[in-house]
């Protein structure tokens, strides 16, 4: 009996031993993080039963009544610098201010994500700064209006910082460098910089600069929409055969490193045809109106889109879909929108030309690289509607050469066309003797 008790309190103290700590006062079950697991920036979170107070710490709306009040202030500025009010080195000088918040915001951001004081509002920063790399207060549009010299200079320096602030993100968190993961952004942006105090320098040197020189812009315009379609090509190319960034890639500081990738990518993929729309297409409708109905523009950047769109959701398309579906509906449909928007006239019927030449392009690398049937049937169908037409072409020329001939110089080629068949049918028999003889 004895021995029964003292198995009994050892069972009860080793019980107690694996029982989580727990608060007398407020009977709060306390658990400690696993090592090696990223902070999530949730502790003490209640759960379901935390309510709208652990909502409104989640999101720290602080944060963004920060970031609302810098935009409004820069929007002032902005509003003071189209009516002349101020100069363009006091809009730069705000220019600086805001670039020293960015800076703020990244340091911020690393420290709560490195220290995992709170990962959500870590990410919540960085998310903030992609909108003002974006240039979404259209600060760098204003200061390119008011001087091209300041607008490119800022341009290139603020270009700059910002890759230096992508690099000690990257850095300091620890996340693998993906060189195709980072030219797309950094390029984007550059386009998103570098396209207004382009057309804006075009426009002075010409049409409204320039009476003696109409603006057309066709080229420009279609170029602009051309690179940001080219910029998209080393993540296509890098995620064609198969898609790293469906794979997780765990993270001590952001979790999964891949979902930072996705933000840094799709953000600037989002923004900017909308910035290319607004700061560009307007301008330079503004100074031809017929850009505003040349559709065949947007072209180049649908046709990359759609492959940069499937780097992200491969797996998804294959699974519902397949790749070679997908990719024959969407290259059929570009195919019809580039029929339905080519230009007659002079200059966009060279730029339409161009389009042609990119859709026979992505139809020619499916069909070989991914042995799809129909972009390889497309493209019979066309080389066989050629084929025709050069045979009409040349037979065409041919009559039209022909009547030009005098009836003895038909006679002749009639007779040099008679020994020629005579010739050539002494060869057939000749040839044909062994056969007979076997």
């Amino acid at each position: 009996m004895t021995e029964n008790i003292s198995n009994q309190e050892i069972q009860t103290q080793q019980a107690d031993a694996v029982k989580p700590e727990c608060s007398r006062d407020a009977g709060d079950i306390h658990t400690e993080t696993p090592e090696g697991e990223p902070p999530s920036g949730n502790a003490g979170d209640d759960g379901e039963n935390g309510g709208w107070m652990r909502l409104i710490i989640d999101a720290n709306p602080l944060y963004l009544m920060s970031v609302l009040l810098m935009i409004a202030g820069l929007y002032l500025v902005n509003g003071a610098a189209s009516e002349n009010a101020v100069g363009v080195g006091t809009v730069a000088g705000f220019f600086g201010v805001q670039n020293v918040y960015e800076i703020v915001l990244v340091a911020m951001a690393i420290y709560l994500l490195r220290t995992g004081t709170n990962s959500r509002h870590g990410k919540l920063l960085l998310f903030f700064v992609m909108v003002f790399l974006a240039d979404l207060t259209f600060y760098q549009v204003r200061i390119a209006v008011m001087d091209r010299s300041w607008g490119f200079t800022l341009s290139t320096f603020y270009l700059v910082l910002g890759a230096v602030k992508v690099w000690a993100v990257f850095t300091w968190l620890e996340i693998k460098i993906r060189w195709e993961r980072l030219v797309y952004p950094l390029m984007a942006f550059a386009t998103i910089y570098y396209a207004p105090n382009y057309i804006y320098s075009v426009i002075d040197s010409t049409g409204s600069g320039n009476s003696g020189m109409p603006f057309s812009g066709q080229v420009d315009v279609y170029m602009i929409w051309l690179v940001a379609a080219a910029i998209q090509l080393p993540v296509i190319v890098a995620n064609w055969r198969k898609s790293s960034l469906e794979e997780a890639e765990p993270n001590p500081y952001v979790g999964d490193a891949t979902t930072f990738s996705w933000a840094l990518l799709l953000f600037p993929f989002a923004i900017l045809p909308f910035q290319l729309e607004k700061n560009v297409m307007a301008d330079a409708t503004a100074g031809n109106p017929a850009i505003g109905k040349l559709t065949f523009v947007y072209l180049p950047y649908l046709l990359a889109g759609v492959f940069f769109f499937q780097s992200f959701f491969r797996t998804q398309i294959a699974k519902i879909y397949s790749i070679n579906v997908y990719d024959a509906t969407v290259l059929i449909g570009l195919t019809l929108f580039a029929l339905f928007t080519a230009r007659s006239d002079e200059i966009g019927n060279g730029l339409s030309t161009i389009n042609w030449y990119l859709i026979f392009g992505a139809h020619l690398v499916v069909a070989l690289t991914r042995r799809n049937l129909v972009c390889a049937g497309f493209l019979g169908l066309v080389a066989i509607r050629y084929f025709g037409l050069g045979i009409k072409t040349a037979a065409g020329n041919i009559y039209e050469y022909g009547r030009t001939l005098s009836t003895t110089t038909w006679a002749a080629l009639l007779m040099a066309g008679s020994f020629v068949s005579l010739g050539l049918g002494f060869l057939l028999s000749i040839g044909t003797k062994k056969l007979r003889k076997s």
